[in-house]
């Protein structure tokens, strides 16, 4: 009899070990998410490397931000925001002297960088990368 004690305080042990280890593993690990404030570089444009930031939100699965571009002195909405798959895409629209720039982005999310392309209406397509700016905790 004293066999069978051992044998099954062992299972039961091997079935708890199973269980909490089971259970440590379902943790949820945060998804990828592009919301947070980045820098970007748009390369090679008609008139050189391009820089600004991205301010990104995130609130019940939607997402919202703004762009500024240094080079054009000025902060816009983007429109059309997705992200998908570890792909950020979104539109923006630029006033450059009096002339409407309308800009669709498609960037993949990679950690703490995002690359991809800028399509600008009327100039073409150009790449564009950016790095994730550390959170206040992260300092």
């Amino acid at each position: 009899m004293r066999h069978a004690s051992i044998v099954t305080y062992l299972l039961v042990c091997v079935l708890a070990g199973g269980l909490i280890a089971g259970c440590a593993s379902s943790a949820k690990v945060a998804a990828p998410s592009p919301a947070g404030e980045w820098d970007y570089t748009i390369l090679n444009t008609p008139q050189g490397d391009a820089t600004g930031t991205m301010m990104i939100d995130a609130a019940d699965g939607a997402y919202t931000g703004e762009i500024s571009s240094e080079m054009l002195g000025q902060v816009v909405s983007m429109t059309d925001v997705a992200f998908q798959d570890s792909t950020f895409k979104f539109k923006a629209t630029f006033d450059a002297g009096g002339q409407l720039i309308d800009t669709i982005s498609r960037m993949t999310l990679q950690g703490s960088t995002m690359k991809g392309t800028m399509e600008v209406a009327g100039f073409g397509q150009f790449e564009i990368t950016a790095m994730r700016k550390p959170s206040a905790e992260e300092m």
